[in-house]
């Protein structure tokens, strides 16, 4: 997948912060970026790339995470993961 156009055109430093793991079942790409921001419209530029779905998540606290996703049909959707982790930590603290 690093060798989306993506990748090559955006901030030069973005290609340099991208780590790939191995494929996930169903055939799930995984890219770990370590720091910067991903934007909005590289989603979009991702799936027009692959003609298939991609979703991003925005870890924050190392524990929650807002995942946006795509299809190639472009429905958009986001949810939160973790939530509650989140609210046993205020609770705990």
């Amino acid at each position: 997948m690093l060798e989306a156009p993506l990748f090559n055109s955006t901030d030069p430093g973005l290609r340099d912060d991208v780590h790939e793991w191995q494929p996930r079942p169903g055939g799930w790409q995984t890219l770990q970026l370590e720091q910067g921001i991903w934007e909005d419209e590289y989603l979009a530029t991702l799936v027009e790339w692959t003609g298939a779905p991609a979703c991003f998540a925005d870890v924050s606290d190392s524990s929650i995470a807002l995942v946006t996703g795509l299809d190639a049909n472009g429905n958009r959707w986001q949810a939160w993961l973790n939530l509650d982790r989140r609210t046993v930590r205020r609770a705990a603290g």
